[in-house]
């Protein structure tokens, strides 16, 4: 019995044997077709991955919500609002001046000027008539300075009483901000008005104590000095002749002025001109390009002028008188000629638009690309080129109306060689605004 079982089992055992040997006989070809494939698969996947493109580095920034300011740019210089000019006002010699640029002088002080008239100027009755004549006209002129100045005084009081309402109202949005800028312009041109009536006043004092002076001096025996003094308190801006000798009548000896009193000068071209309105905000920066100022367009001149550029380039050109803000103009180090560069912003984006930096768009048949970055499974990134419509533009951002979505990546100054799903890495921590 024991030898029968045992025989029985090895008969199962041989049966199981030739049945696994018809198996692997059956399958061993597709076993190794499986794993030619595979091999071949593996080896045509590491052959693509070390032929790819390396990734391209690139710089990055992100699209941010801001204000696109539009502006012309030019250079101008500071100048000083009201000049006088200290002219000999009849022939004779020229005493040596004691006064130098930068002396402060004031209109009561002592004479700056000396002049010793010529025995012919004395003598000359043609002289002593013309005398008396601009001594009257010189009264006149005063009477209507100060006629001037009433009117300028009463405007500016109006005028200052609606900048002050408009200022109170204009946080609840009461007033709009084109009636607040007109409020606000308004107010500005009628305090210029002020001062210029009472420079205009200053100017006929000083013209009627100069010709009194020289009718003094037609009256006075010869060898009498004439005293001339100064027409305002202030600088002594330039002189133009200090050396004693002799001088003609109106020869121009000095310039006096407020170098705290200060506008800027700006000459653009007439085709940005017509986008200029007085009120516009205008950035100044002086020599050091950390101060910023700011000011106001007072006036926009109604013709235009002539002017060879550096290239030889014939330009018509502008003036554009600019106030600076009392607030920011003693921060500054700007003087009588100083020059400057002068931003006048004439539109504005919503202080809440998407803008992305100008380096970032390219422009192809009229329209405007970005690059931006996506990341992909591999835990790399790519680019994807895509059309974005654009709004208002400055000199370094964009206002993007659509296109791209807030916080997004995208390329900044991208290369040539970038495409659109082209691999790139950058650093991703401190992306670039």
């Amino acid at each position: 019995m024991w030898l029968d079982g045992h025989s029985h089992d090895q008969e199962v055992a041989i049966d199981f044997c030739a049945q696994g040997a018809r198996v692997n006989k059956a399958t061993s070809p597709f076993l190794k077709w499986m794993i030619v494939v595979a091999c071949g698969a593996g080896l045509a996947f590491f052959v693509a991955l070390a032929l790819r493109p390396e990734r391209i580095p690139v710089e990055v920034t992100k699209v941010q919500r801001g204000q696109v300011l539009v502006g012309v740019t030019d250079d101008g210089y500071a100048r000083v609002r009201e000049r006088y000019t200290v002219y000999a006002p009849m022939h004779g010699n020229l005493r040596r001046l004691k006064v130098h640029a930068g002396d402060s002088v004031w209109r009561r002080g002592d004479p700056i000027v000396i002049l010793d008239p010529s025995d012919s100027e004395l003598l000359d009755p043609k002289t002593k008539l013309e005398t008396e004549a601009k001594v009257k006209a010189a009264e006149s002129s005063i009477s209507r300075a100060e006629e001037l100045r009433t009117v300028a005084l009463e405007s500016l009081e109006l005028a200052e009483h609606e900048y002050q309402r408009a200022l109170e109202l204009r946080p609840s949005n009461a007033v709009s901000q084109a009636e607040f800028d007109t409020a606000e312009h308004r107010f500005r041109i009628t305090r210029a008005e002020v001062r210029a009536s009472e420079f205009l006043r200053s100017l006929a004092v000083h013209e009627l104590e100069v010709a009194q002076a020289v009718l003094k001096a037609s009256q006075s025996p010869p060898g009498q000095p004439m005293p001339i003094g100064s027409p305002s308190d202030g600088v002594v801006l330039r002189v133009l002749r200090e050396d004693a000798g002799y001088v003609a009548a109106g020869t121009p000896l000095l310039e006096i002025g407020d170098p705290k009193d200060l506008e800027i000068q700006i000459d653009v071209l007439s085709t940005a001109a017509v986008a200029i309105q007085p009120g516009n905000r205008v950035e100044i920066r002086g020599g050091n390009s950390e101060s910023l100022l700011y000011g106001k367009v007072r006036l926009v001149e109604p013709s235009a002028f002539l002017k060879i550029s550096a290239l030889g380039v014939e330009e018509r050109r502008v003036l554009v008188l600019v106030d600076v803000d009392e607030s920011t103009q003693g921060q500054s180090k700007l003087s009588d000629g100083y020059r400057v560069d002068a931003t006048i912003i004439v539109d504005s984006s919503d202080p809440k638009s998407l803008i992305v930096p100008t380096a970032a768009l390219e422009s192809s048949m009229g329209k405007f690309y970005a690059y931006r970055v996506e990341p992909t499974r591999f835990g790399e990134h790519r680019v994807v080129r895509v059309e974005v419509q654009l709004g208002k533009k400055d000199r370094k951002h964009s206002e993007v109306l659509s296109g791209l979505e807030l916080d997004e990546i995208v390329v900044t100054y991208p290369p040539e060689k970038l495409q659109h799903a082209s691999r790139v890495r950058f650093d991703a921590k401190t992306p670039r605004r």
